[in-house]
C-alpha cells in the first residue's frame, strides 16, 4: 500500500489511514501559512511539503488520530479556499520526505531547521535576481546573504539572522507566486548553516561585507496578496537594470573606442522612453560612490547555454544581444550543443543582457546566460558550420547592426527585457501596417494582434 500509485480516480478512495494527508487542487499562491491555519485545528502539525507546481500539497501531522479527524471532516464538509474546494485523502507515504540529512538520528527523513533557507523557482517567465529575492524576503527578517544557482532550474539561497526568521520567513513565501500567475516558490530548509559570498552581483550578494558593496538594492513595495511582487512590471525591471553605482542611467562606451575619451551626455529618446540616458564614453564615468568601484561583471564575456540550434546561429544571437551593448565576436562551441560564448563590448553590457534575458523563453527552451571565466574571444580562422551552414564564428567589431558605436545611435534603445511588444523605427516612407505583418509571417512569427503608428515622433 505504501508505494501504490494513485494514477485514476478510484484510486484515490480506501486508502489506507496514514499520518500524512495528500492535498489537492489548491488554488495559486496557497501559502505553507495558509494550510497551517487551515488543519491545524485537528492536531499537532509535524512537517509541511509544498508542491505548488501542481497545485498539491502533504501534511504531516504529530500522530495518526490527527490525519484522521482531517480527513473524516473534510469528507463531510467541503473545504472551501480562496473559492476552491480542496481535496483531501490519506497519503501513500507514511512521512514527509525532504532530503537525507545527515546527523538527524531521530527523524532521519526530517530536514533541521536552520537560518538558511533554499527557494526553488517554478515556471520562472521573468528574471530572478538578488534584487527580486532580497524583495520578498527582507520583510520577514534580515537577509543576511544571499546565493542564486542556475542549473537545471532557478534555486536561490538565503540566510538570514536566526531560525526564527527563516521559519516565518517560509511559512510565508512556500507556495507563493513572486508576480501574478508565474515564478512559483517550494521553500525548504537548507543544508548549509551559512552561505558564502565572493562578490556582490545579480546572483549574490553579502550584506554584512561592505567591501564588496556594488549598487543598492530597492526596498519592498508591498504589492498584493495574490503574488508576492504583483504583476511583473517593464518599466520596474528597466530601471532595475539600468541602475549603476552613482545613481545614473546606463553607461554609454561603445567597446571599440579608446579608454581616455571624455564622457558626454545626451538628452532622453522620446516620451516612449522616460528614462534620461546618461552616456560615458570611458568606463571611468562608472567608477566612485564614496571610493567605492563599479564591480559587477568583471568580464566582458558571456556564456549562453540551452539554445535550439535548430533555429539559431551566429546572427540570430547577435540580433538579441546587440538591444543591450555591442556586440564584438561570437563563438559557437562545438563540445557543447546549445552554448556559444559572446563578448560584448564592455562590462556593464553584460550586466544588461544577463538581468534581461536570462531564462527567458527561447525556442521551447529557457535561456541561461552566465559571466565567463575568459576576457576575450580569440580570432577562430576556420569555424565550423552550424547546422543552417552558417558559420559557427562571427566578427562583428566593425559591423554597422551594433546599437551603442555612438551616442545618436545609443539614444535611441530602449532597455526592456523581451516582452509581447516590438518597436521599430527607420521604415521606408509610406511603409504600411499589411507590409509590416507579412514580414513578420515571413519570420515564421505569428501576425500581431495590433499595429501602432506613431506618426510626428521623433526617435
Amino acid at each position: 500500500m505504501a508505494n501504490r500509485k494513485r494514477n485514476r480516480p478510484e484510486d484515490w478512495e480506501d486508502l489506507e489511514p496514514s499520518p500524512v494527508i495528500h492535498i489537492r487542487e489548491l488554488p495559486e499562491h496557497t501559502l505553507e501559512l495558509d494550510l497551517i491555519r487551515v488543519f491545524e485545528q485537528f492536531g499537532s502539525i509535524r512537517d509541511i511539503a509544498m508542491i505548488p507546481h501542481k497545485g498539491q500539497a502533504l501534511i504531516e501531522f504529530d500522530d495518526i488520530n490527527s490525519a484522521e479527524r482531517a480527513v473524516a471532516r473534510c469528507s463531510e464538509n467541503a473545504v472551501m479556499f480562496a473559492n476552491h474546494r480542496l481535496k483531501v485523502n490519506y497519503s501513500t507515504s507514511k512521512r514527509v520526505i525532504h532530503r537525507p540529512l545527515e546527523n538527524d538520528n531521530q527523524h532521519p527523513e526530517l530536514p533541521p531547521e536552520s537560518r538558511v533557507l533554499i527557494l526553488t523557482v517554478y515556471n520562472a517567465q521573468y528574471p530572478i535576481t538578488v534584487d527580486v529575492i532580497h524583495q520578498i524576503t527582507a520583510k520577514h527578517g534580515r537577509v543576511l546573504r544571499i546565493v542564486i544557482l542556475r542549473k537545471t532550474r532557478i534555486q536561490a539561497m538565503v540566510e538570514f539572522k536566526n531560525t526564527e526568521e527563516a521559519r516565518t520567513a517560509k511559512r510565508h513565501l512556500n507556495g507563493a507566486d513572486i508576480y501574478s500567475g508565474c515564478c512559483t516558490l517550494k521553500v525548504e530548509f537548507a543544508r548549509p548553516t551559512r552561505l558564502t559570498v565572493t562578490r556582490n552581483d545579480q546572483d549574490s550578494w553579502d550584506f554584512e561585507n561592505p567591501l564588496l558593496l556594488s549598487s543598492p538594492l530597492n526596498e519592498a513595495d508591498g504589492r498584493g496578496d495574490i503574488s508576492l511582487l504583483g504583476r511583473f512590471e517593464r518599466s520596474r525591471a528597466r530601471h532595475e537594470s539600468s541602475r549603476s553605482v552613482n545613481g545614473g542611467a546606463f553607461g554609454y562606451h561603445d567597446g571599440f573606442m579608446k579608454q581616455n575619451a571624455v564622457g558626454i551626455s545626451v538628452p532622453p529618446a522620446s516620451f516612449l522612453d522616460q528614462l534620461a540616458l546618461n552616456y560615458h564614453v570611458s568606463r571611468r564615468g562608472l567608477d566612485g560612490l564614496n571610493g567605492q568601484p563599479y564591480t559587477r561583471a568583471a568580464t566582458p564575456v558571456i556564456m549562453v547555454y540551452n539554445m535550439d540550434m535548430d533555429h539559431m546561429n551566429c546572427d540570430r544571437l547577435f540580433n538579441l544581444l546587440c538591444l543591450y551593448g555591442n556586440v564584438v565576436r561570437i563563438k559557437f562551441l562545438r563540445t557543447k550543443e546549445g552554448s556559444a560564448m559572446a563578448q560584448m563590448g564592455d562590462n556593464l553590457s553584460v550586466d544588461r543582457v544577463i538581468t534581461n534575458l536570462s531564462e527567458v523563453p527561447l525556442m521551447g527552451n529557457a535561456l541561461s546566460i552566465r559571466p565567463s571565466k575568459q576576457q576575450l574571444i580569440l580570432d577562430v580562422p576556420k569555424p565550423y558550420e552550424l547546422p543552417d551552414g552558417t558559420p559557427s564564428f562571427k566578427d562583428y567589431s566593425g559591423c554597422r547592426e551594433n546599437r551603442y558605436i555612438n551616442p545618436d545611435k545609443a539614444s535611441k534603445n530602449r532597455i526592456y527585457p523581451p516582452s509581447n511588444t516590438l518597436h521599430y523605427w527607420n521604415c521606408p516612407p509610406n511603409y504600411t501596417t499589411e507590409e509590416l505583418r507579412k514580414l513578420i509571417v515571413e519570420c515564421g512569427a505569428s501576425p500581431p494582434r495590433y499595429v501602432l503608428l506613431l506618426l510626428n515622433v521623433c526617435v
